[in-house]
């Protein structure tokens, strides 16, 4: 988990009390604090420190998600004992039984190196109150094309996945997370889904401004354009959808909110 400035201070509670009321009781919580936090911020997470499954890390400057998702996983991999690794973001609420179930589901089935799960969305006009993925490896190859095969705080790798020298690409134009997918589908890591709703993914108006631009949609076109013909997906279908991104990332966002909500349910979820 990353926390900076801007996060917060009862946002991150939940996120925190969401991992400790897990079912599976073999977590340690691994905390990045990226920058210089407010005073209220910084006392709960001297406080964290304290527990003893708590590590907590501290950087002067801010450094973004990337570099301190990086910076975590080289601390987790000292540790021999660590089998999975789990995200988390600080603003979400993981529910109880997540964990548990996709760690018991990565031991049922040995090929899947990364799970998500379905998450319910809350805080914003268009949040759904239920997104499920694609379960399976091919459908996810054939959802990353045009979108994202997972939700990224739901995720749980395999240990295996980082000890082969994958991390998230930094110093990107497109979301971190987007640049991992493609980086490990490259690779041949095998994706799954859980189906259960297991996470509550807090979405608001300022997600939709954080993706406006056009230098943003250029770059997102270019990777999604050159994984499509990397990964076999060529068709006029993709190929539809992902220049149609390019005219979403330029819309207001009054009008992208409307969007986001009705069109993304067609071509994720139906998408045939």
């Amino acid at each position: 988990m990353s926390v900076y400035k801007s996060d917060d201070l009862s946002y991150l509670k939940s996120a925190v009390d969401s991992i400790f009321l897990q079912s599976y009781q073999c977590i340690d919580l691994f905390i990045y604090r990226d920058g210089e936090v407010g005073d209220n911020l910084q006392k709960y997470l001297d406080f964290l420190s304290n527990y003893h499954n708590v590590k907590v890390y501290f950087s002067a400057h801010n450094q973004g998600l990337a570099h301190a998702l990086n910076f975590l996983i080289e601390k987790v991999l000292v540790c021999e004992k660590y089998k999975f690794i789990a995200r988390m973001d600080s603003d979400d609420i993981s529910h109880p039984a997540r964990i548990r179930k996709q760690v018991n589901f990565m031991i049922r089935n040995l090929k899947t190196d990364v799970c998500g799960t379905a998450c319910r969305e809350f805080g914003s006009s268009f949040a759904m109150k239920e997104k499920t993925l694609p379960l399976n490896h091919e459908e996810l190859i054939d959802l990353s094309i045009t979108n994202c095969p997972f939700v990224h705080p739901s995720v749980l790798f395999r240990r295996e996945v980082f000890i082969n020298g994958a991390r998230y690409p930094e110093h990107t134009s497109y979301t971190e997370d987007m640049a991992l997918w493609f980086l490990l589908l490259e690779k041949g890591f095998h994706f799954s889904n859980l189906p259960d709703v297991l996470l509550s993914y807090r979405v608001n108006e300022n997600m939709l401004s954080r993706r406006k631009g056009i230098k943003k949609a250029l770059s997102e076109i270019k990777i999604r354009l050159k994984y499509m013909v990397k990964l076999k997906r060529v068709s006029v279908r993709n190929v539809i959808l992902i220049s149609l991104r390019l005219f979403f990332h330029l819309l207001p966002t009054s009008v992208m909110s409307f969007a986001y909500k009705k069109v993304r349910h067609v071509y994720m979820y139906k998408g045939k």
